[in-house]
C-alpha cells in the first residue's frame, strides 16, 4: 500500500501546477509520517482517505479541486443536509421517502457528529459553505465512508439511525442515485423559472434545445436563472444561455454549491446586470482548477493543473512555467488573496420550511420582483 501511496503523490507532484506551493516537500514527508502514524493503511479504502488527508494539509485552504476518488461510483440513494449545525435526510429515492428531513443521529453505530469531523478532515474547500456541501456529498459517497476511520470497510449496509417524528428509527439507506433536475424552465405568468444546476449535457445540445424553447414564450418579464447545486463542468455550455439572457431582468439562485464552473456562470451573468439571491458560492472567483482524472490502479488521481487568477493583467495560469514566473512577483500574494462572489439578498434556509415544502430562495425572488412591480405602480 506505500507503494501505491507514494505512485499516486507521484502523479500529483508530475501534473499539478505546483504541488509544493504551500508547504515543501520536507512538510509533504511529515504530513504522510502524520498520517501514517495515525490510521491503518491495510486496503484502498484506508488508502484512499490517507491520500486525501494529505492533500487537504498540503493546500490548505487554496485548492479546492485537487483529490483522489475512487473509481467504482456507487452511491447510497440519499443526500443529507446541514442546517443550524444538524444533518437532515434532504433528498432520498423513493424507497425511503418517508424519511425525509428526518435528522440524522448515526451512521453504522458511530455517532454523526463524528463521521462529520472524520469526512471533514478528508475534504478539500476554499468557504465555509463548500466545507459543509462537500461533507453533504460525500455522505452518499460509499468508497468515501468505507474509507472512514470509523467505518468497517467491507460494509455493504449502511443503516443510518434518525429521529422520525420524535421516535428513533433504524433504515437501511439503499443505494441509487438521488434525481436532479436541469435544463428544465418553468413559467408562471410573467416569470419564467430556468433550472441550470450542472455546466454538463447527458444528451446532445441540452442548452442549445432549452433555449430554443424558452426563446418564443411570449410575456416573459423576469427571468430566474436557477444555479443552485451547480458544481460545475464546462463552462462553454452556458454561452447560448449568456446570449439569451442579453437584456433582459434576471434574477440568480445560487447556494454553497455553486462551484468551479458554476462560479464562472455566476460572473457571468453579473456582467449582465442579474441580481443574485441566496447565500454565499463554494469558492472565489480565483482559484486552481482545471484537473481531468488520471487513472490509477481503481483511483483517479485528479491535481489541479491551472490557476485562475481572474486578473486580465496576468490571465490564466495554465502551465508550470507560467506559475513559477507568476510566484517572482511582488504582487502575487495579493492576486491570491480569495476573491469571493456574495449574493446581493441572503437567504437562511431552515428545516421548517423544508417539512412546509417552502422553497424560500424562490420566496425571495418572488418578493424582489414583487417589489419591483410595486415600485412602478407608485410611479
Amino acid at each position: 500500500m506505500l507503494d501505491k501511496l507514494n505512485k499516486i503523490f507521484e502523479i500529483i507532484e508530475e501534473n499539478h501546477l505546483d504541488f509544493y506551493f504551500n508547504h515543501s516537500k520536507e512538510e509533504f514527508e511529515e504530513f504522510k509520517k502524520e498520517a501514517l502514524s495515525k490510521f491503518k493503511l491495510e486496503d484502498d479504502y484506508d488508502l484512499l482517505y490517507v491520500c486525501n488527508y494529505i492533500i487537504k494539509r498540503m493546500v490548505n485552504e487554496n485548492d479546492g479541486h485537487t483529490i483522489v476518488r475512487y473509481s467504482d461510483f456507487l452511491y447510497l440513494g440519499v443526500l443529507p443536509r446541514i442546517i443550524n449545525n444538524k444533518m437532515y435526510i434532504y433528498k432520498a429515492v423513493e424507497a425511503i421517502k418517508n424519511y425525509l428531513y428526518d435528522e440524522i443521529l448515526e451512521i453504522n453505530g458511530v455517532n454523526i457528529n463524528t463521521i462529520i469531523d472524520e469526512v471533514r478532515d478528508r475534504c478539500l474547500y476554499q468557504t465555509e459553505g463548500f466545507r459543509e456541501a462537500n461533507v453533504e456529498k460525500n455522505m452518499m459517497d460509499v468508497s468515501v465512508l468505507r474509507s472512514l476511520p470509523s467505518i468497517d470497510n467491507k460494509t455493504d449496509e449502511f443503516i443510518f439511525k434518525v429521529n422520525h417524528n420524535g421516535e428513533v428509527k433504524e433504515i437501511k439507506i439503499p443505494y441509487g442515485r438521488v434525481g436532479f433536475r436541469n435544463y428544465k424552465h418553468y413559467e408562471d405568468k410573467d416569470r419564467m423559472h430556468i433550472i441550470y444546476s450542472l455546466c454538463r449535457e447527458f444528451k446532445p445540445n441540452q442548452m442549445i434545445n432549452m433555449i430554443n424553447e424558452i426563446k418564443n414564450i411570449a410575456g416573459i418579464n423576469y427571468y430566474i436563472v436557477d444555479l443552485r447545486g451547480n458544481t460545475g463542468g464546462n463552462s462553454g455550455i452556458t454561452e447560448p444561455l449568456l446570449e439569451f439572457l442579453k437584456d433582459k431582468k434576471i434574477i440568480v439562485l445560487i447556494d454553497k454549491y455553486v462551484y468551479s464552473a458554476g462560479r464562472l456562470a455566476c460572473y457571468d451573468l453579473r456582467n449582465l446586470g442579474a441580481i443574485f439571491i441566496g447565500t454565499d458560492i463554494g469558492s472565489p472567483l480565483n482559484c486552481f482548477g482545471n484537473c481531468p482524472p488520471i487513472e490509477f490502479e481503481k483511483f483517479y488521481v485528479q491535481p489541479s493543473n491551472a490557476y485562475y487568477t481572474y486578473y486580465d493583467s496576468v490571465g490564466d495560469l495554465e502551465t508550470k512555467e507560467k506559475f513559477e514566473e507568476f510566484l517572482k512577483r511582488d504582487d502575487y500574494k495579493k492576486i491570491m488573496e480569495p476573491r469571493y462572489f456574495h449574493p446581493d439578498i441572503y437567504v437562511e434556509e431552515s428545516i421548517d420550511a423544508l417539512r412546509e415544502g417552502r422553497d424560500v430562495y424562490l420566496e425571495k425572488a418572488y418578493e424582489y420582483i414583487d417589489s419591483l412591480e410595486n415600485k412602478k405602480k407608485l410611479g
